[in-house]
């Protein structure tokens, strides 16, 4: 049946239109509003390197040949605007939005095409009468795996479950060639994991330089009139954390059991500049793992399954987005030892309120072993400096 057919379905599309409609005119005739906003759609590509960390892109894989390359394009649609907000003035003028990823590794048959959806922060570093250099950072979730299988991709321990964390980092130079477009070129470091979430899981590992075009819809914004904005409020905060995360364990990567890691955090940070606080803090986690079995299964639980981290954690303020990383040691560890093994926590947290976040970060040691993703929320307390 035609789609279009019935007076039901042609009023539907006739309301879409319109919406549609007053939605664009909006865009393109903001110049007697005090705020205009400068959208942007962007599209990237790149051809690079997967970096050999593991293994099975060494070469121990079904065809028994190195995965050495691999390809990408990206979609993104974002805005750039001249300082309206306290935030925008401290990374002068960042970019942001959100993106759409897809990968080529050229072996589907093991690596799949995978795809990812994200969201980005571009910050300025330094701006040119032509030419913007400029970090940016995307984080996000990445599917469409061919992941590890027993039976029909036994050797793929690199991705061990359908979904992994997308997190990429780049360094771009933008030329302007006119009040419209940009062309950009860069290189960016990309890592895809699921946290421990599932295993196996060692990790893809990526380098690739790109180019990108971008259009701005209403034109470019005149960024030179931001001013670095003076001293903001600034506070020291205390904060607690409640987070949880599911896991195997190392030592038996293909096997099936989960073991849940859940715990409590408490910080305190001190903001040092407008869009930089940092702290110590420490880490409560009660880990099942950590009597399991010689056979993987799990044991019986008690004071053994408790650790304690003490941990230094430095945060960027992004409005209401606080991206968090952190640099620690177990002082107590059943499995690792006390005062043996280090371990690093990076991640992101939205502010739902004053006082109250939703976030998520990826637990590791030794910087690049994922232990588990630590789904969390918070509550905060702050004193003015």
């Amino acid at each position: 049946m035609n789609l279009f057919q019935t007076t039901s379905n042609k009023n539907v599309v006739r309301l879409v239109l319109f919406i549609l409609l007053m939605k664009f005119s909006g865009l393109y005739s903001q110049e007697n509003q005090v705020s205009k906003h400068y959208p942007f759609v962007s599209l990237k590509y790149g051809y690079g390197n997967v970096i050999p960390t593991t293994d099975f892109v060494k070469g121990e894989n079904q065809l028994k040949k190195p995965i050495s390359n691999y390809q990408f394009t990206t979609v993104k649609i974002g805005w750039q605007n001249p300082g309206y907000k306290d935030w925008q003035k401290v990374y002068k003028g960042p970019v942001y939005g959100i993106g759409f990823y897809v990968a080529d590794f050229f072996r589907p048959d093991e690596m799949g095409k995978p795809k990812a959806a994200f969201g980005f922060l571009g910050i300025p570093i330094l701006r040119l009468e032509k030419i913007l250099f400029l970090t940016e950072f995307q984080y996000g979730m990445a599917w469409n795996w061919n992941h590890y299988d027993p039976d029909s991709n036994p050797e793929n321990l690199a991705i061990g479950s359908p979904i992994t964390v997308y997190l990429d980092i780049g360094l771009n130079a933008s030329f302007h060639l006119n009040q419209y477009f940009d062309l950009s070129g860069g290189i960016s470091f990309t890592h895809f994991s699921n946290g421990g979430f599932e295993r196996p899981n060692r990790g893809v590992n990526l380098y690739s330089p790109h180019i990108e075009v971008k259009y701005f819809i209403n034109g470019r914004p005149d960024l030179s009139s931001i001013q670095k904005p003076e001293r903001l409020n600034r506070t020291n905060e205390l904060y607690f954390m409640l987070g949880y995360g599911d896991h195997q364990m190392v030592e038996h990567e293909l096997d099936t059991n989960y073991f849940a890691v859940g715990g409590v955090g408490v910080f305190y940070t001190m903001q040092h500049s407008n869009a930089f606080r940092s702290g110590p803090g420490v880490d409560f986690n009660f880990w099942w793992a950590l009597t399991a079995l010689e056979d993987g299964s799990h044991g019986k639980v008690g004071w053994d399954n408790l650790t304690i981290g003490l941990i230094y954690q430095p945060e960027l303020i992004v409005g209401r987005l606080a991206l968090t990383g952190g640099f620690g040691i177990y002082a107590s560890h059943k499995g690792y030892g006390n005062f043996n093994q280090t371990y690093q926590r990076l991640g992101a947290r939205f502010h739902l309120t004053k006082n109250i976040s939703l976030g998520v970060n990826v637990r590791a040691v030794n910087f690049m072993l994922a232990e588990f993703l630590e789904f969390n929320t918070g509550y905060r307390m702050n004193w003015d400096k």
